[in-house]
């Protein structure tokens, strides 16, 4: 896979749950024109937690169909139990995909012992890739280099990680045993430091509410231009940092109906937005350009 933006799509959905996949391929393909070299459906920005199993495997037969070979696909199958995440994975090893990505489960797991079971009897499940996710502000649970180590000894089929970790990305880059490893890091406040220091891979979810700032950010990580990808990466963070003082959910789910993906990019429980907190989000999406 070619170095760059991998971006966690968002997953549209009416009011009974479904997918609106007219809206889910425009947005995969206004991602492909911004130069994504893959996509991730049903990350945690996608709602994966969220959306009924039936429902999950028409989002991922979607974005792949969508983007037709183009770039990879990878597909959260993230679960709380051994039993469920199998399931998952059934229900979606038809599909010509890259690889699976999971978290650790998210309610109520204690050990490493515990987590690396999980880890590797789902790995078993599948003749996919798979790739770990890190996400200890959501999940409780922090996956460790010394796990990593773990897992890459006995389970063939994990290909990478996706992680805001640099100390751990660090070792796993320069750990010979872990040739062939890929890393995807996740954290957007250092994207540009990150990916001139090495790392290749990108992702995030707010990509898909930005593909102009995000498009001009890594045309100028890649012609070497730091302050220009930097002026790009304010503003994305800008965005984000309104989102969460704003209620993150209805203003990423309005965000994306302005830039014409129509649905509910939201859990069901979340609120609507204010005309006023809806004006601002307008606002806010002018200012920064992609609007």
């Amino acid at each position: 896979m070619k170095k760059g933006m991998v971006p966690a799509l968002g997953t549209p959905l009416d009011e009974q749950g479904n997918l609106l996949a007219e809206s889910y391929e425009k947005q995969i393909e206004r991602m492909i024109e911004a130069g994504s070299v893959a996509l991730l459906s049903m990350g945690s920005m996608g709602q994966q937690a969220f959306i009924r199993n039936e429902v999950c495997v028409r989002v991922a037969e979607t974005a792949v169909k969508a983007t037709r070979g183009r770039v990879p696909i990878f597909v959260g199958a993230m679960d709380n139990s051994i039993v469920r995440a199998k399931q998952r994975v059934a229900s979606m090893e038809h599909l010509d995909i890259e690889a699976f990505v999971f978290t650790t489960p998210y309610y109520d797991i204690d050990t490493q012992a515990q987590v690396l079971h999980y880890f590797r009897e789902v790995a078993a499940s599948t003749k996919h890739g798979m790739v770990l996710y890190d996400l200890p502000s959501v999940t409780k649970f922090k996956i460790t280099y010394d796990m990593v180590c773990s897992l890459r000894r006995d389970v063939p089929n994990l290909m990478g990680i996706k992680s805001a970790d640099l100390n751990m990305l660090r070792k796993i880059s320069l750990n010979p045993e872990m040739r062939g490893m890929k890393i995807y890091y996740s954290g957007l406040d250092s994207f540009d430091i990150a990916y001139l220091w090495g790392i290749g891979s990108v992702l995030d979810g707010m990509p898909t509410c930005t593909p102009v700032n995000t498009e001009k950010m890594m045309r100028a990580l890649d012609s070497g231009d730091r302050a220009e990808a930097a002026r790009y990466l304010d503003n994305i963070i800008a965005l984000r940092d309104f989102f969460l003082a704003n209620d993150l959910w209805p203003c990423y789910s309005a965000a994306m109906n302005m830039l014409g993906f129509a649905g509910k990019h939201a859990p069901d429980w979340a609120a609507p937005l204010s005309e006023a907190t809806e004006a601002a989000v307008l606002a806010e999406m002018q200012r920064i350009g992609e609007l």
